[in-house]
């Protein structure tokens, strides 16, 4: 009786560890994550860059950039704690390093079976060898454009942008709402006040629960019309602590203030966990 009181406390110890486990950066734990019915947007902490993770309740995934190259083991370690092994769609807003950095690491460690991209040709080493690795892993690629759209699992997908090639890699980034019932959010890349009001003449109805700020909150972007047309509940700054560039802006993060959205920061927050039911929802930090 002994023997076996020792191993229910014993197997009870190991449970308990394993649900607190934490990953390299100590960030986060198994039970707040993966196992849910709920709709969820991951908002990874990769420092100065994006990466985004959206699941649906059939556990559909959508990976939207991979952050930087130095940054990689972060996000490989983040997906694969929370039980990612596939990858159904993969979105590289645009080819700048601190959003498709992570991405031929990304392809070796999952299963990718669809990419999405704005079609921006870029010269960098860091873009050929991701057009490498999609080509060595015969991966689908698609260009997208405005007014396309795709169910992924339970939610919708609509881009806004682009809707005609663009002369900067910025300006070109793919733009999109996801919608899942009630609960609906907007993620806009490193795209530009140009654009920003391209895109509200053509939606003018993309008011969103949830709003993913552009350009790391640089005063390039997040107009105040279009920040007014999204309205959003909730606005997340992907930025690194103490970056070189200033973001996110002081005009900006007032901007957001004066229209009374509650603001996360990953410098500040840490990964930023949104879940919702399709009505309510629900914000994790893991800072």
């Amino acid at each position: 009786m002994k023997k076996f009181l020792s191993y229910i406390i014993v197997l009870f110890v190991v449970i308990v560890a394993l649900l607190t486990l934490q990953s390299e950066d100590g960030n986060f734990s198994f039970d707040s994550l993966i196992g849910s019915d709920e709709f969820e947007i991951h908002f990874i902490d990769v420092g100065q860059g994006d990466s985004t993770l959206v699941i649906t309740p059939d556990k559909k995934t959508m990976l939207i950039d991979s952050g930087t190259k130095d940054s990689s083991k972060v996000l490989i370690d983040y997906l694969k704690n929370i039980g990612i092994d596939t990858i159904d769609v993969f979105v590289l807003t645009h080819p700048h390093s601190d959003h498709i950095g992570g991405a031929v690491d990304v392809i070796e460690n999952f299963e990718v079976k669809q990419i999405l991209d704005s079609g921006f040709v870029h010269t960098s080493l860091t873009y050929e060898k991701y057009l490498d690795k999609i080509d060595e892993k015969n991966i689908p690629f698609t260009v997208v454009k405005s007014g396309d759209e795709f169910s992924l699992g339970d939610a919708l997908v609509l881009i806004l942008s682009p809707d005609k090639p663009m002369e900067d890699a910025n300006n070109s980034s793919i733009v999109m709402r996801v919608e899942f019932q009630d609960f609906s959010c907007v993620f806009t890349g490193d795209v530009e006040a140009q654009v920003e009001e391209e895109i509200i003449k053509s939606y003018p109805n993309i008011q969103s629960v949830c709003l993913k700020v552009a350009h790391h909150g640089s005063d390039t972007s997040s107009s105040k019309a279009f920040l007014e047309a999204v309205t959003p509940e909730i606005s997340v700054i992907h930025v690194g602590k103490d970056n070189p560039y200033g973001h996110p802006n002081k005009d900006i993060l007032k901007r957001l203030t004066n229209i009374n959205t509650k603001v996360y920061r990953t410098d500040l927050d840490g990964t930023v966990i949104i879940k919702s039911d399709g009505s309510d929802y629900s914000v994790e930090t893991t800072k």
